[in-house]
């Protein structure tokens, strides 16, 4: 079982950091930014560049600058002091002028590819949960002034929270100011960790000690074969949060993706199941009997016990033929040529088998070649050989068997 789980805990925990990594916090925030009275005042009646002025807009330019502060703020404006407070009114403004500012600053800033000049916080972050009560609901706005020296300095604090709406398909997260993605995010970097952990375990779990003597398939067939289960697992497990660009809005939003990406993920689970069984399929040829051994268990049978033995082909169901060229139909674009090569792949693919029908009924299969007909299994022809030499009878006729994966018995 070793194998098996070496399979399944790589892709659980890369499962489990895609769920991280696009796990959104809807946690409500608080977009702090500085703001300039006096070129406001100047620029009223102005529109990107262009000035069309109005009657309001001339009696505001027209008011005194702390009358004109007293009707933007409409008696929203709180007086604020302390280091906490000065480092932030200090960052805000270097943050509007276009600044650098310190690390920790340019974390809270938003992601967006042209971002607004505003500070994020979570409402319960200090300095901004001393205000905190003075948010009812979404978009309240209040004004926080500070005294430097003769100036008051001025900051417009926006308390905003999110909804699953806000989540779209192909755009994902769609409100603007984006919060940074340490905010929006907050379990992302958790998510190298778990792939790290994945890719540990499958590397680094220690591998069943072979027997003297046994035949196993190679182990670039075995990691040929794990490639190929991660490219049809993790992706198309990972579409739909992606396109959704959260993890719950993914059900609740983008849930008719899964219909339509997460069948190629069960495909891909599958053959995760068939690469365990190739990494841990031991053969050894005694003088009496053959040993075989799996993820699935282990048996011995000997040669007087068998009644004969013929050439198998195994292929996959009809059913998932027919599954996957119907996706491969429905599908569009670029998405639609490679369901229609996967389908191909799916529709040629046989694995070669030797049969061997025991006295009691059961069956054994020993499976010597890939999907795509070539030798996977060094010293089969020993295995003929014993057989012939031990009297098993040899059947020359080909038997067909629709199977979802390597079978090792039957009966």
């Amino acid at each position: 079982m070793i194998e098996l789980w070496r399979r399944l805990s790589l892709l659980i925990c890369l499962f489990g950091a895609v769920l991280l990594a696009f796990a959104a916090s809807l946690s409500p925030v608080v977009l702090v930014e500085h703001i300039d009275f006096t070129r406001n005042q100047e620029r009223e009646g102005s529109y990107m560049g262009l000035r069309i002025p109005s009657e309001e807009a001339v009696r505001l330019r027209s008011l005194p600058s702390d009358a004109y502060i007293a009707a933007k703020t409409k008696g929203k404006l709180i007086t604020v002091d302390g280091p906490h407070w000065a480092e932030l009114f200090g960052a805000a403004t270097d943050v509007a002028k276009g600044k650098a500012v310190a690390e920790r600053w340019a974390q809270r800033l938003p992601s967006d590819p042209y971002p607004a000049k505003v500070i994020f916080f979570r409402s319960d972050e200090p300095p901004v949960a001393e205000i905190s009560k003075q948010f009812l609901k979404n978009h309240d706005t209040v004004f926080l002034a500070r005294a430097e020296g003769q100036l008051t300095q001025y900051l417009r604090a926006e308390y905003r929270f999110y909804h699953d709406e806000d989540f779209h398909l192909g755009s994902g997260f769609a409100s603007r100011p984006t919060p940074p993605t340490s905010m929006l995010f907050p379990y992302r970097h958790y998510s190298l960790w778990l792939v790290l952990c994945g890719f540990l375990l499958y590397v680094f779990l220690p591998s069943r000690q072979t027997k003297p003597g046994a035949i196993r398939y190679p182990r670039w067939r075995m990691a040929l074969g794990d490639f190929a289960a991660l490219l049809l697992s993790v992706p198309f497990f990972a579409f739909p949060f992606f396109i959704t660009g959260g993890t719950l809005q993914a059900f609740t939003q983008g849930w008719p993706l899964f219909f339509f990406f997460w069948p190629v993920l069960f495909l891909g689970v599958w053959l995760w199941f068939i690469s365990a069984w190739f990494a841990s399929f031991t053969l050894i040829i005694g003088q009496d009997r053959i040993s075989l051994s799996t993820y699935k268990g282990e048996g011995e049978y000997l040669y007087r016990d068998m009644a004969y033995f013929q050439p198998v082909v195994f292929k996959p169901p009809k059913w998932l033929i027919v599954a996957s060229w119907l996706a491969a139909l429905t599908g569009k674009g670029s998405a639609q040529i490679g369901a229609a090569g996967r389908a191909m792949i799916l529709s040629s693919s046989a694995w070669s088998s030797i049969g061997i029908k025991m006295r009691d009924g059961s069956e054994v299969f020993i499976n010597v070649t890939d999907q795509m007909g070539s030798n996977a299994l060094a010293g089969f022809d020993t295995i003929l050989k014993k057989m012939r030499d031990n009297g098993v009878e040899e059947k020359d006729e080909v038997r067909q068997i629709r199977s979802m994966g390597l079978e090792t018995m039957r009966g």
